[in-house]
């Protein structure tokens, strides 16, 4: 339990900016969405990789305030510490205030996470959030 506690925590660092998976219903993605899930996947596989400079570089003015490289690879470590991952379902997407949402949901050996990112109408990420899909670990 405590490892889940650490691994909150850090999530708790990217919600300056982050939206929350909204209520409203979710979508499987159109055409229309294509750029904004690739961009989105894209952030993704960059977090697993460790390429935190090349995330912040996605990043509007101000996700670039709020999140640096530095503590992108905090909140990275925290996740990886609830196990390797095991599948990343398709995306849902969500459009809401101007940004197009895209939800992931992320099976990792501990826990499942739903990995939301939200683009911006300048096609930069404006919001990341990390969060127990669930309500927390299996």
């Amino acid at each position: 339990m405590n490892r889940f506690r650490r691994i909150s925590s850090a999530f708790a660092l990217v919600l300056a900016m982050a939206w929350a998976a909204p209520a409203l219903s979710q979508d499987p993605p159109t055409e229309a969405d294509a750029g904004a899930v690739a961009l989105a996947s894209d952030v993704l596989d960059r977090m697993d990789a460790g390429d935190f400079d090349g995330v912040a570089a996605t990043f509007n003015a101000q996700m670039q305030g709020a999140l640096d490289a530095g503590k992108l690879a905090d909140v990275q470590r925290q996740i990886e510490a609830a196990g390797p991952v095991s599948a990343r379902s398709e995306p849902r997407v969500v459009r809401q205030d101007g940004y197009t949402v895209v939800i992931f949901r992320i099976e990792r050996e501990q826990v499942d996470l739903d990995a939301t990112v939200a683009i911006d109408a300048e096609g930069k990420v404006g919001g990341l959030h990390f969060v127990p899909a669930g309500g927390g670990p299996r």
